[in-house]
C-alpha cells in the first residue's frame, strides 16, 4: 500500500470555559510534496603531498601521517595505534606502534588523536618526523623529529682533584660526635 498526502485540513474545536460556547476553526495546509533525504558519506582521502619519504606531522591534538607513512606501516583506517617513549640510558625515542589495547584509531584521513602529555612530550622532539622501521620489532617505527638534539647535562670532572691552596689538613678538628669543624684561613 502506497499512501500519498497532497493536502491536509485541520479542524480545531475550542471550548470557552465560562460560557461553554464551542468555537470551531479550520485551516487547510498547502500541498505536501514527498521529500527524499539523501545522505551520502564521502570517503575523504588525504591529498598526496608528493613526498617520497614517510613523514608524520604533529598538529593540534593529533598527528597526521602522509601516504608514504601509511604504505610503510600497512595500517588500514580503524587500526589502533599508540605512541610510546622508549628510554635507553639517557636517550629517549618516540615510537609509533600498533596497539589494539591502548591505541587511538587511525582515521580515513590518516590522523591519530594525540593529546595531553603525549602531545607535549612529542612536541619536545619537533613537529615534523621521519618514520624509520625499528630493528627487531615488527610493526614499530621510530619517529626522528626536526627539533635540535639536546646536549647532555653531564659535566666533565678530571680524574684527580688537587687540593686547593690555603687548606691544610692540620686545620681540621674532629669532634667526639663525629662531626668535623673546618677552620679555614683563606
Amino acid at each position: 500500500m502506497n499512501i500519498q498526502i497532497n493536502s491536509c485540513k485541520l479542524v480545531l474545536e475550542l471550548v470557552d470555559s465560562e460560557t461553554g460556547e464551542i468555537i470551531t476553526r479550520e485551516a487547510t495546509l498547502g500541498d505536501f510534496k514527498e521529500v527524499k533525504k539523501t545522505t551520502s558519506t564521502r570517503t575523504k582521502k588525504p591529498k598526496d603531498d608528493g613526498s617520497t619519504e614517510p613523514k608524520v606531522n604533529l598538529l593540534e591534538g593529533k598527528i597526521q601521517l602522509n601516504n608514504r607513512a601509511v604504505e610503510l606501516c600497512g595500517w588500514e583506517p580503524d587500526t589502533k595505534v599508540d605512541i610510546v617513549f622508549e628510554k635507553k640510558g639517557k636517550t629517549v625515542t618516540p615510537i609509533l606502534k600498533e596497539d589494539p589495547g591502548k591505541g587511538n584509531r587511525l582515521t580515513k584521513t590518516f590522523t591519530i588523536s594525540c593529546r595531553g602529555s603525549k602531545h607535549d612530550n612529542l612536541k619536545e622532539f619537533g613537529t615534523e618526523f621521519d618514520m624509520v622501521p625499528y630493528d627487531g620489532h615488527d610493526g614499530w617505527f621510530k619517529l626522528i623529529g626536526d627539533a635540535p638534539q639536546k646536549e647532555d647535562d653531564t659535566i666533565e670532572v678530571p680524574e684527580e682533584v688537587e687540593d686547593p691552596d690555603g687548606i691544610e689538613v692540620d686545620d681540621v678538628d674532629f669532634e667526639e660526635d663525629n662531626s668535623v669543624d673546618f677552620d679555614l684561613d683563606i
